[in-house]
């Protein structure tokens, strides 16, 4: 082989080697950026995660929360419903009492009007056996004056009852008032628990809707985790090539930069 051969040659592997040199660096370049690229995916693929487990568990703690409200709500409301109940009874016992109490001031006052009349009476015997004792009559004298003093006694007597009555009548007035008081008192609270389970059952829904849609939301950034950890390690193949196809490439560029000084030198 002449020595032109022998420095053509040489050029020829020279400039294979300057090439493969070339790919070698762009390669090995192109995979460390790869690879860059697949750690900065790994990260986000990791805040997404964590993101997700946030999300999910908050949601879940929603639901959670929802679902206590509902059954206080429930429990309030069936107390509410038990007091707006006794509440109405109590109103209504009190009426029964306040009817009962004019029912007997009113019998009071028929006593009272009862025993004047005996009273009456009493006095008009009275005077009947005065006016037969003077007509000599003793035996009827005696008679009229002790029925007389029989009904003085029955109109004291009645007039005491009376007078008790009248008592007790007032004493049940009172009482229907303290009873209607305490049923009034009973209907506010159940309406207030009422309204309370209203409000309690409201905030369940809307934790629960919550709870939802933060699941729902950490579902997909959890999907979205996956797919770029996927992606990520795709990239950390494809750059871990990359950097190996280099790496050759620079071999082989080293190889034919020695030949190549190798078929210069023998030139000489």
């Amino acid at each position: 082989m002449s020595n032109e051969d022998i420095n053509e040659m040489g050029n020829e592997m020279q400039f294979a080697g300057d090439i493969a040199e070339e790919a070698g660096i762009v390669d090995v370049s192109d995979g460390l950026d790869t690879v860059a690229d697949a750690g900065t995916l790994e990260e986000i693929s990791r805040a997404e995660l964590a993101a997700a487990s946030s999300d999910i568990t908050h949601g879940l703690d929603e639901l959670a929360a929802a679902e206590r409200a509902a059954i206080m709500s429930d429990v309030v409301a069936e107390a509410g419903v038990v007091d707006v109940m006794e509440g109405a009874e109590m109103l209504s016992a009190a009426e029964d009492i306040e009817d009962l109490s004019i029912m007997l001031a009113l019998m009071s006052e028929d006593d009272l009007l009862w025993s004047m009349d005996l009273a009456g009476i009493s006095g008009q015997l009275q005077v009947a056996g005065d006016v037969v004792e003077d007509l000599d009559m003793p035996v009827l004298a005696d008679f009229l004056r002790d029925r007389g003093d029989v009904l003085r006694q029955m109109a004291t007597d009645s007039i005491f009852q009376s007078a008790a009555t009248r008592s007790i009548a007032g004493t049940l007035a009172e009482t229907g008032e303290e009873v209607g008081e305490l049923g009034a008192n009973e209907v506010a609270e159940g309406l207030t628990r009422l309204a309370v389970a209203e409000g309690l059952a409201e905030g369940s829904e809307m934790l629960a809707a919550e709870g939802i849609i933060d699941v729902a939301t950490g579902l997909e950034e959890l999907e979205e985790s996956q797919g770029l950890d996927e992606i990520a390690k795709d990239l950390e193949v494809e750059g871990i090539a990359e950097i190996g196809q280099g790496s050759a490439e620079l071999g082989a560029s080293e190889v034919l930069h020695d030949a190549a000084e190798a078929a210069e030198e023998s030139e000489y």
